[in-house]
């Protein structure tokens, strides 16, 4: 596989992410090294040796960064049994310390939440990515005409993939939500007070507390 020289400190590519992301993996399944390239050996085509397997989780911080494919990629979501997702996730402890490195980057690198945006995609991007999947599958039924005239509905040609996008769309709002909140038990708090306090703004018996500024009085008392 082909391979280039890591970047500056700091900044991580987007395969040192997926790198991280494999081994992080294989610890979630609670696998060896060679216990995960058998795992993965059906869907890669091929069994990995350990110590291919151990250069790609040494790719994120020695001077060997390994780059992957999507036929790769593809391979280890489905021996992991984690979406493709997962290996473009920034690791939360990136956050504080690095920064993705891309051409149009500088030196400085990306903000991770760039990786996010890819991966859980926007407003915006996810629109088109609705409109594309509205194509795809089929929306034609199945159906079976009895000897008695009497149909019999067999369901759709194809699974529907539609309500995975719902799903992602919440995921995102979910993200958003612990964003500003921390939790969603921590919003219904917030939100809860925030209810309280704009009901006792709207009651009519509410009276504005008298001030204790005589200054403030004599003005009152001048604009009547």
């Amino acid at each position: 596989m082909p391979r280039r020289r890591k970047p500056s400190s700091g900044l991580w590519t987007a395969n040192q992410i997926v790198a991280f992301n494999v081994g992080k993996a294989r610890l979630l399944r609670g696998w060896t090294q060679e216990e995960a390239a058998r795992a993965l050996a059906p869907y890669l085509g091929t069994l990995m040796s350990t110590a291919s397997f151990s250069a790609i989780e040494r790719s994120v911080d020695t001077g060997r960064v390994r780059e992957f494919d999507a036929d790769e990629l593809l391979a280890f979501a489905r021996g992991f049994r984690v979406p493709i997702t997962w290996f473009f996730t920034p690791p939360s402890p990136f956050w504080d310390s690095a920064g993705v490195s891309t051409p149009d980057a500088g030196d400085d690198g990306l903000d991770p939440l760039v990786m996010l945006h890819a991966v859980l995609g926007t407003p915006e991007t996810l629109a088109d990515y609705k409109d594309y999947l509205l194509s795809w599958p089929d929306p034609r039924h199945r159906m079976r005409i009895n000897p008695d005239g009497t149909t019999e509905h067999l369901g759709r040609v194809a699974e529907d993939v539609h309500p995975m996008l719902d799903d992602l769309l919440r995921l995102r709002a979910r993200k958003q939500l612990r964003d500003r909140f921390g939790d969603v038990d921590q919003a219904r708090d917030v939100l809860k007070a925030l209810t309280a306090l704009l009901d006792e703004l709207d009651d009519p018996t509410f009276e504005e507390p008298a001030t204790s500024d005589p200054t403030a009085k004599r003005d009152r008392k001048g604009e009547t």
